[in-house]
Order: structure tokens, then C-alpha cells, then sequence
């Protein structure tokens, strides 16, 4: 309670609470009267005694009741204010964060879900009568947990029932569905546990969002329906120390192939600085521990890329590098920090090597065989074929599944549309793709720009090339440009739907005006050429995502071919749970309950496939909780608490009075009459 006019109080008590002790002290001054007897006359008798000058103060129960009606009513000139949780009188949406980030258990032993939760259920509390609220859960992805109801107790049954997940927090969907639902009204009858759908315009909805603020989509919401007076984010939580792996790759030595060579992105989240120990499992059996000191939080966007910093300064984020490890076969390699930080899911990591083979390249050219000699003094394995036995060849020569049986596939002057999963190179060819456009050849132009930190250029001199003409084909608008001319891209990037591209627009040999061929370039007689070329032969064979290779994020839907069409295939799941899948019969499995981070094994009549799912997301594991969330353009302060709202309480006090002084009245006429 808090008193808006405190002073009012003290004045008034100081003008009422003295006269009133003062009348208990004095008498009345009475004419002396003699009477034979007193016997019938004990009340006045009394009256006398009370009423005596300066006697000593007795007990008296009508003296404390009236001091207490009169600090009474000196408390309610005060204006007393009660300050009590506001009151929703409408409706209600409650959105609850059940991402990663919220398993952290704080200080009270509680996790950040169960806080969540518990501040959920107090705003139901405070519901109006006869106003309805609805739940919605969001982590990856949005679920709505109930639809608008009246009974608190089946709202807070549902709310009980929100489980957490090892996802990333994105709350565009969940936001989405907040307005679907505050634009429609519910109808309902007196039953618990039901549920109510929508049928009109409903009264506006107060939205609470339960989250610790780390979003990930959060600049990506527009808010179009939801009126920003009405929505509070409730902050939850309050620790910081987390320490996370957020990157991880393995790779096979060129020379060899059965060495691998592992890098794992470590960064410190914390306010305080830490030092950690990585240790990195073969098959589950360890191979190594580093151990690594890693500076306070230097607050890192998700999006930066952060460089690796030298060894002999400390930073926040380290790359951690196990070279030569031993690997001939296929492997599930997995690195784990030994650390006591708030948040697990991200101290793990896995990725999957599969064995070690030659790299199997299929060279389509239509011209002169340049490319062959090449890849036959890079001892690559290779099969040539010309464009148009490309295009005739039954699939059974060139598919396994819908992907390409080779590493690398390779169109010397060959452009084409087909183009099953598989990583392609060209050469003074294209992609048929509806967002590929290839325009007439540039001539006498050069290269003035280029990429040189990128995997396919390191160690290659572009400054020297010299290229007398190239094709003007216009990439994706995502693609990345690794080398460009004055008017158009030379060298671009770029991945669509589980493949790769790598579009050089000049060829090796080119016609003349004659129809004969010609070099195109001097360049393809150097060393960087040959550097060049081998580069990115590597980078497209180790980046491809076969079956034995597929890493992905929390929720995110995996596709897999599988050798032979099977009605249904065997998910093991990293949490020991197995499923069967339904494929329809097809060649392809798409699955979608990938939310427990680890490995999962999926096993069909013939083979056995395996995909990994790891957090990676700087987001979420910077856990400490932020301030305010800016939604597009709105900025929300986040609350750690429910809004507190002042109502007044003199009403209260002044019904107290009118107790009290019933009671003193009472105690009054029975002294009187008894």
C-alpha cells in the first residue's frame, strides 16, 4: 500500500487523537449533593471515578477503539493505494518461449520455462470473470496450446503441459497467430475444459509474451493488428554464464585421406572470463582434450562473422584446431566442452565424415578435351561423356536416388536442365535455371576484382589471369561473386535445393571467327590454374551433403534419398525413442521431428543413413536476457515482473471504520446498561 497524501495523516491525527486521550483525563465539574445512601447509585459512582482530575490512565477498551476509528480516518485522508496486478477484462493471449535457452536453471533452482509458466498462470489469476484467454507455445515453430476459453482451470492444465526444446527461439509465427486470434471473438457455454472457436469481431486482446528476449526473427515482425499498449514481454531469467560451441566441420586431408582435420568455433557469453576444456570423440572414443581461455562476452551479433584471433591475445571467441586425427572409415565425430555453464544443449557438437574414397567426377565436354589431362594429372577419377549422351543416359548410369552419383559433376561448354542433387561445375556454360540468364560473350574487358580469402582462391594469383572474352550470365540475386569483370560476374556461387553451383563464364578453348579453337586463356598454363582447379574440386566434394553428411539446425526438415523405394523406414532418435516413417512408397524421406540435438540413424531394408542436429546459433546462447525487443520498427521494454496497477483503497478503509464503529457503540451500551 502506498499513500498518495502522507502529510494529511499527521495533521489530522494531531488534531484528534490529543483532544480524545485529554476527555479521559478531565471530569465534569458536579454540584455536591448529600444523600443518605449510594447503594443505588454505583453507576454513578463510576462516572465519578473515570471522570476524576489527573487520575491515572486505566485500561479502557472504548479509548483504544476510538483511537483506532480515528487513525482510521486519518489513514484514509491520506489516500491510501493498493498496487495489485492489472486486470485483463477482455481477452487474453499468452505466448510462452519454449526454446533452448529457456531450460536454464537459475539461481532459485528453477528453470527459466517453470518461471514462464508460473507468471502465465498468475496472469490467469488475475483474469476478469467471464474473460477469456488463450495459450500459445513458440520455439522454431508456433503451436497453439489452447483456443480461447473461460475455465482458468483448464487453462492452467494446458499450460502445465508446455514442455521445453532444444530449438531456436523465433516468434514471427507465433506473433502471426496472436493477431489471427485477437481479430475474432469466441463463443462458449459454462463447461470446463472447453475450448471455444472463432465466430465474429472480438474486443480487444491484451498479448503477454514469457520469453528471456533472445529472438532470432524478432526485427523481422511487423506488427499490423496488435496494438502495442496492450503487449507486454515478460523478461525472464537472469544469468549469463554460458560458454557454446557454435561451428563445426571436419574435413579429410587431400593427400591423406585418412587423416582428418577438425576446426569447432568456441565463445565465451558470459560477463566473466573462462577456461574451458574441448575434448574431441571418434565413435565415441576419445581422441584429445585442448584446453582453451576465453575473454568476457563481447557481445557478437549472430549474423557477424567473427575472425580467429591470434594465439597470443584472448578473446571471447577461439577457433579450436584437431589436426591428423585417424580416421579410415566412416565416423560420427563429436566434440564436448567440459564446462558448468547455465546452458548444455550447446556444450555438444557432432558432425558425420563418411569413408574415405576417391573423388568421382563425371566431365562433360563438347570440344577439345582440355579438362581430362588436368584431372588425370590430379590423379582424379573421372568418366567423360559429351552433352548429348548426357542427356540421353537412363538414370540408373548417372542417379542414386534423386542425387547425382558423382562427387562432382563437370560441363565443359555444356549448358543444361538437368540437374538432379549434386554439385556442378562450369565452364563457359550455365545452368538452365529460371533465375540464370547467359547473354552474349564480353570481350576485352578485365577482371578488377575478386575474392581472395574464399576456400577456392586461396593460394590462387588472379592478378595475373588474362581472359580474352567470357560469357555475360547474370547468377541468382543470392549467389556470391568470387570474381568479376568490369559488366558481369566471372566466377560465381551458389546453393539451391541441396546443390551446389560454380559458374566459371569463360571457357578454356573458344572458336574464332573461322570455327576453329583457340585458347581463351594463357592462364590455364600456370601453376595458380592448377591450383585453382583443384580447389574447387575439393571444396564442392567436402561440402557435399550426402546421406553420411547432414548437418542441420533444430526443427529443420530433412530430406534423404534412399537407395531402393521403401513404404516406410526405422528413425532412431538421439533420446532413445524409435519411430517408423511412412515414405509413400517413394525414394525420398522427408522428415520433421528433428528437435533433440544428437545423431539420428535411419535404417531401411538395405542401408543405414544418419544425419546430426546441433544448435549453432549465437542467439540462443547468449542467454542473458535483454532489456527490450525490437519488433520491426517497435521497441517493447521487457518486464521482469507483472505490471503493477494503483488502485485506490480509502473505500476499504472507511468500510473498516464503520466495523469499528459499530463495535465501539456495542462495547459502549452494554458498560452502560450492564
Amino acid at each position: 500500500m502506498t499513500l498518495q497524501a502522507p502529510w494529511s495523516i499527521a495533521i489530522a491525527a494531531g488534531l484528534t487523537i490529543p483532544p480524545l486521550v485529554a476527555l479521559y483525563f478531565l471530569k465534569l465539574r458536579r454540584q455536591v449533593r448529600i444523600v443518605p445512601s449510594t447503594l443505588l447509585w454505583k453507576k454513578a459512582v463510576e462516572d465519578l471515578r473515570v471522570n476524576s482530575p489527573f487520575q491515572r490512565l486505566r485500561n479502557s477498551l472504548l479509548l483504544i477503539l476510538q483511537l483506532l476509528l480515528l487513525l482510521l480516518g486519518a489513514l484514509a485522508l491520506g489516500h491510501p493505494m493498493l498496487q495489485t496486478a492489472a486486470t485483463s477484462k477482455d481477452a487474453m493471449i499468452l505466448l510462452i518461449d519454449q526454446s533452448a535457452s529457456m531450460s536454464v536453471i537459475e539461481v532459485d533452482g528453477k528453470t527459466r520455462l517453470d518461471t514462464a509458466k508460473e507468471q502465465a498462470k498468475h496472469c490467469l489469476d488475475n483474469l476478469a470473470d467471464g474473460a477469456q484467454a488463450m495459450i500459445i507455445e513458440f520455439s522454431d515453430r508456433a503451436n497453439v496450446v489452447s483456443s480461447f476459453s473461460t475455465d482458468k482451470a483448464f487453462l492452467r492444465s494446458q499450460i502445465d503441459s508446455i514442455q521445453p526444446t532444444q530449438s531456436t527461439s523465433q516468434l514471427q509465427e507465433a506473433m502471426s497467430l496472436a493477431e489471427a486470434y485477437a481479430q475474432t471473438a469466441t463463443l462458449g457455454d459454462d463447461q470446463p475444459g472447453t475450448i471455444f472457436g472463432s465466430e465474429a469481431t472480438a474486443p480487444p486482446a491484451d498479448v503477454f509474451v514469457f520469453t528471456d528476449g533472445r529472438v532470432e526473427d524478432a526485427e523481422k515482425i511487423r506488427l499490423e493488428k496488435i496494438d502495442t499498449n496492450r503487449l507486454q514481454i515478460r523478461n525472464v531469467g537472469k544469468r549469463d554464464d554460458n560458454v557454446g560451441i557454435v561451428a563445426m566441420g571436419a574435413v579429410r586431408d587431400y593427400d591423406r585421406p585418412d587423416l582428418l582435420e577438425l576446426t569447432a568455433f568456441v565463445q565465451n557469453f558470459g560477463s566473466a572470463p573462462r577456461s574451458v576444456d574441448i575434448a574431441l570423440y571418434v565413435n565415441e572414443k576419445l581422441v584429445e582434450v585442448q584446453t582453451v581461455t576465453l575473454a568476457p562476452n563481447s557481445d557478437v551479433p549472430n549474423h557477424v562473422t567473427v575472425e580467429t584471433q591470434p594465439a597470443t591475445k584472448v578473446s571471447s571467441a577461439m577457433t579450436v584446431a584437431f589436426r591428423d586425427i585417424p580416421c579410415e572409415g566412416e565416423a560420427v565425430i563429436e566434440t564436448v566442452l567440459r564446462v558448468d555453464d547455465a546452458l548444455p544443449a550447446d556444450d555438444r557438437a557432432w558432425t558425420l565424415v563418411p569413408a574415405s574414397r576417391p573423388i568421382r567426377i563425371l566431365l562433360v565436354s563438347d570440344g577439345p578435351a582440355v579438362l581430362d589431362a588436368y584431372l588425370e594429372a590430379l590423379s582424379f577419377e573421372f568418366v567423360p561423356m559429351t552433352g548429348k549422351e548426357y542427356e540421353s543416359t537412363d538414370d540408373v548410369a548417372l542417379l542414386q536416388g534423386r542425387r547425382s552419383l558423382f562427387d562432382v559433376v563437370i560441363f565443359d561448354r555444356v549448358s543444361t536442365s538437368r540437374l538432379p542433387l549434386g554439385n556442378y561445375f562450369f565452364w563457359g556454360a550455365a545452368p538452365k535455371m529460371d533465375e540464370v540468364k547467359i547473354g552474349e560473350p564480353i570481350k576485352d574487358q578485365v577482371i578488377f576484382n575478386w575474392d581472395e580469402t574464399h576456400p577456392i582462391l586461396r593460394y590462387v594469383g588472379i592478378e595475373t589471369m588474362e581472359v580474352a572474352q567470357w560469357l555475360h550470365i547474370t547468377p541468382p540475386t543470392d549467389a556470391v561473386s568470387l570474381i568479376e569483370g568490369e559488366t558481369s560476374p566471372v566466377l560465381s556461387y551458389w546453393n539451391r535445393g541441396g546443390s551446389q553451383f560454380l559458374v566459371n563464364a569463360f571457357g578454356l578453348v573458344v572458336e574464332d571467327e573461322t570455327g576453329a579453337p583457340r585458347e581463351n586463356t594463357p592462364w590455364m598454363h600456370t601453376a595458380d590454374f592448377v591450383v585453382f582447379l583443384q580447389n574447387s574440386i575439393e571444396f564442392l566434394s567436402s561440402s557435399i551433403s550426402t546421406p553420411q553428411s547432414v548437418t542441420v539446425a533444430p526443427g529443420q526438415p530433412v530430406s534423404l534419398s534412399l537407395r531402393k523405394s521403401a513404404s516406410e523406414v526405422i528413425v532412431s532418435r538421439p533420446d532413445k525413442v524409435e519411430e517408423t516413417v511412412s515414405t509413400s512408397g517413394g525414394d525420398i524421406l522427408h522428415y520433421a521431428s528433428s528437435r533433440t540435438l544428437g545423431v539420428y540413424r535411419v535404417k531401411d531394408a538395405t542401408e543405414e543413413q544418419r544425419f546430426a542436429v546441433n544448435l549453432f546459433n549465437r542467439v540462443e546462447s547468449h542467454i542473458q536476457p535483454v532489456a527490450s525487443l525490437t519488433l520491426g520498427s517497435e521497441t517493447v521494454a521487457t518486464q521482469a515482473n507483472a505490471v503493477e496497477v494503483n488502485r485506490p483503497a480509502w473505500s476499504y478503509v472507511l468500510l473498516a471504520m464503520l466495523v469499528m464503529l459499530s463495535f465501539e457503540w456495542w462495547v459502549y451500551l452494554k458498560r452502560v446498561f450492564v
